[in-house]
């Protein structure tokens, strides 16, 4: 890609911690945060809080710690309470459970992180623009003879602008004249008396126009220059919401992103803000980034309510050469190679080279618009149907495209197979995991899920841990290992991915691994002819279950493990006199403990002369 075309990622450091009673002089110290309080920070901006710098940061809030859904009461309480705590509230996104403020410090942050109301805390981050013969080879054309256009609905794109004087919108301003293809043009950034300064939204507003010809668009500019803030975006994107109904919003599209995600992101605000929008049936289309990564894709792709999207090639072009990459061969249905890639991609669509409103561009950038586009064409097709189901016909009706970086299949958009699709399931899958058949503990890293799952058109497949890994094929019994880490609890959780796409909230189970021995202690007297032993132990972990003590005549003590010698004692008990014997006579035992979780330890021995 050309080097102006290329993801950036440079997020701000900044975000909160705080108790709300530290000793004098340490109200802003890294150690005035609780536990609970540490959870909801991104760990790099506790430096910037330390210091005093001003921070920008996105307070994701939930109503209560019972309740799934967010609404406005909580986000008055907590805004309150910020101001109160001498904390600036940056925007008020009524439509979004989100919250954007400035803080100087730790101190004014406390009782926001201690409330469980606030779910996390997030700095800004500021992505750059992902930087046509396509239409056939989605379907297009089948689609428009058919008279799916995409009428009476509108596509929020959320870029640099859009120059509509374009022949492309047939506007002189914003929905002037009737026939305009632009409803709304609005900076949300920082004016820059431009209505498009570099093309790249202008050419993404036309490809969305030329794939549902009978929509319109909303052109929102995020760019403060080279880069868009995620304050910036969630303004427009509340805005978006806001607006949904007069507008008939189907989609936002937004081509542009950043760094590197290897799984999905649900805690992300953007992602938080998507969930919002699909429950509010709005598609939103994410171009994938342009990095030629093919085990992650860019943020905010990677939220798991965003149609993720690569690129694909329309037709042969020739050998061609990016910045990042080279592809000798270009072929339709080829994926370029600075498309990113990753098991949790949703959709490829052409994204080179693409002619759109007068420029010619390549990119994630140019793919993304043709599904907001097709989104647009299919709600006004079924306008009945929820975002879920939309993004399901373009998921099961998309042609299979194999990608040979890395042997992955992903499906290519079809709008015309899309619309032929019976209506698709939009619920995902219900499920629970079980580890060790309900076993409480386990002294191995190895375990075995019993899985069970259901869903109307079929649980396709699923993926372990959270973050979410490679999807694998649905299975009642899967082997599994607990990721390294401490002793004690440990959570293992699964998603389950329905045949359209659909994929559910995580299920979980939890197990205690416990892999080390009890610890021992054994002592003994001797008089009379006999031995007195006793004993005792302790597993921190899963606890003690049972001991046992062996022993043998003579001066060498039984085997480790007790497993030879004679059997004088086993159970809870602690204590046990042995006789009577031959005064004078020599006896070795050795005393093991096993805990709960089955570790049995090797043991400790003694040497007894009988008096």
């Amino acid at each position: 890609m050309p080097a102006h075309h290329r993801a950036l990622f440079a997020s701000s450091l900044g975000i909160l911690l705080i108790t709300g009673c530290a000793p004098p002089g340490t109200e802003d110290g890294p150690d005035a945060l609780t536990t609970a309080a540490r959870g909801k920070l991104a760990p790099h901006a506790l430096d910037e809080l330390v210091a005093g710098r001003a921070t920008q940061l996105l307070l994701v809030i939930a109503d209560d710690p019972t309740a799934a859904a967010r609404g406005p009461d909580a986000k008055r309480l907590i805004e309150a309470l910020a101001e109160d705590g001498g904390a600036t509230i940056d925007d008020r996104w009524d439509a979004l459970p989100i919250v954007p403020m400035t803080v100087t410090g730790l101190a004014a942050l406390a009782p926001l992180l201690d409330d469980a109301r606030v779910v996390s805390a997030t700095p800004v981050a500021y992505y750059q623009a992902f930087d046509a013969e396509s239409f056939p080879l989605i379907g297009q054309p089948t689609a428009a003879a058919g008279g799916k256009v995409g009428a009476g609905t509108t596509v929020a794109v959320l870029d640099t602008g859009v120059d509509y004087t374009r022949a492309a919108f047939g506007c002189t301003a914003p929905g002037v004249p009737a026939g305009c293809k632009v409803a709304v043009a609005r900076d949300f950034a920082v004016e820059d008396g431009s209505r498009d300064a570099s093309g790249h939204g202008t050419n993404v507003a036309g490809i969305v126009v030329g794939v549902a010809p009978g929509a319109r668009v909303i052109g929102l500019d995020v760019f403060d220059g080279a880069t868009a803030s995620t304050t910036t975006i969630l303004a427009a994107y509340n805005w978006v919401l806001q607006n949904r109904a007069t507008y008939n919003v189907a989609a936002v599209n937004l081509s542009l992103g950043g760094g590197s995600a290897t799984a999905p992101c649900p805690g992300d605000p953007m992602a938080v803000a998507f969930a919002t929008g699909r429950s509010a049936g709005v598609v939103t289309a994410v171009a994938a980034g342009n990095n030629a990564t093919t085990n992650a894709i860019s943020s905010p792709a990677c939220a798991p309510d965003a149609v993720s999207v690569g690129a694909v090639y329309d037709a042969n072009v020739g050998a061609i050469g990016y910045s990042v990459c080279n592809d000798p061969v270009t072929a339709a249905d080829r994926v370029a190679c600075f498309s990113n890639s990753a098991p949790f991609l949703k959709l490829l669509a052409p994204g080179a080279l693409i002619d759109a409103a007068g420029y010619r561009m390549a990119g994630t950038s140019q793919a993304s618009p043709h599904v907001a586009g097709a989104a647009a064409v299919l709600h006004a097709a079924f306008p009945a149907e929820s975002a879920s189901q939309l993004i399901a016909r373009m998921v099961s009706g998309g042609r299979a495209v194999v990608d040979p970086r890395n042997g992955r299949s992903t499906p290519r958009l079809d709008v015309a197979r899309a619309l032929t699709l019976a209506v698709p399931d939009g619920t995902p899958p219900t499920g629970t995991v079980v580890i060790n058949a309900g076993a409480t503990y386990t002294r191995s890293r190895n375990v075995t899920l019993t899985l069970a799952a259901t869903d109307a058109s079929g649980v396709a497949d699923l993926c372990i841990g959270e973050p979410c890994g490679a999807y694998v094929a649905y299975a009642t019994t899967v082997a599994t290992t607990l990721p390294i880490g401490a002793e004690g609890t440990r959570t293992v959780a699964v998603r389950f991915r329905d045949r359209f796409g659909n994929v559910a909230n995580p299920v979980s189970d939890t197990i205690v691994l416990d892999t080390v021995t009890p610890s021992l202690a054994l002592s003994g007297t001797t008089s009379g002819g006999r031995v007195a032993m006793t004993w005792s132990g302790a597993d921190a972990t899963s606890g003690l279950a049972s001991f046992r003590l062996v022993a043998a005549s003579g001066a060498t003590a039984p085997a480790a493990g007790c497993a030879t010698g004679t059997l004088l004692a086993q159970g809870t008990t602690t204590s046990f006199t042995h006789g009577p014997l031959t005064v004078g006579s020599t006896w070795s035992y050795r005393l093991c403990a096993t805990d709960r979780a089955g570790n049995t330890s090797p043991g400790l021995a003694a040497k007894v002369i009988v008096r």
